[in-house]
């Protein structure tokens, strides 16, 4: 039975590490004044900007859930960190798409008004709620990568990393 990590793919940890980029710019460029998005050309560059992270994170589902395996847990690993850690990626998965979800549905509100009123408020709702919950999952993320690195030393966090060393 396993009890370190194999290392993950070079293109697994690209697209881990290009989604991890992408995430970051969409928070940091977060634009608070929504009055701004009236305006077809912000309106416009967010559209582009959610397909590409949604076409990315469906990429890397279908990647590591069809061709490289998803995860790097050592067989070995106790049964509640197999589940803490699926818990945690499906919950940033399901952030993710409902976060670029909903806000091409708050796109979609703003440029057809017939569809305002209730569905533009549970879309920004909706988007509202993925925002805050994906940082929780992204925080769980990462302290279990640290657990793994610095409690269990079983070379999870070095599988992504790429500096894996026996």
């Amino acid at each position: 039975m396993e009890t370190t990590a194999q290392p993950h793919g070079f293109v697994t940890r690209g697209i881990h590490w290009v989604a991890a980029g992408l995430l970051a710019y969409g928070y940091l460029k977060a634009s608070e004044d929504l009055a701004q998005m009236a305006h077809p050309g912000p309106m416009q560059i967010e559209v582009i900007f959610a397909l590409l992270l949604g076409a990315l994170f469906l990429a890397r589902l279908y990647w590591t859930k069809r061709i490289a395996g998803a995860t790097r847990l050592p067989e070995a690993a106790p049964k509640w960190e197999h589940l803490a850690s699926r818990g945690v990626h499906v919950g940033l998965y399901a952030s993710v798409f409902l976060i670029v979800l909903s806000g091409l549905g708050i796109a979609l509100g703003g440029a057809l008004p017939l569809l305002g009123g209730v569905f533009a408020a549970a879309m920004l709702a909706v988007h509202e709620f993925a925002l805050v919950a994906l940082p929780a999952f992204l925080v769980a993320h990462i302290l279990g990568a640290l657990w793994h690195k610095f409690i269990r030393r079983d070379g999870v966090l070095e599988s992504m990393t790429g500096s894996l060393s026996k």
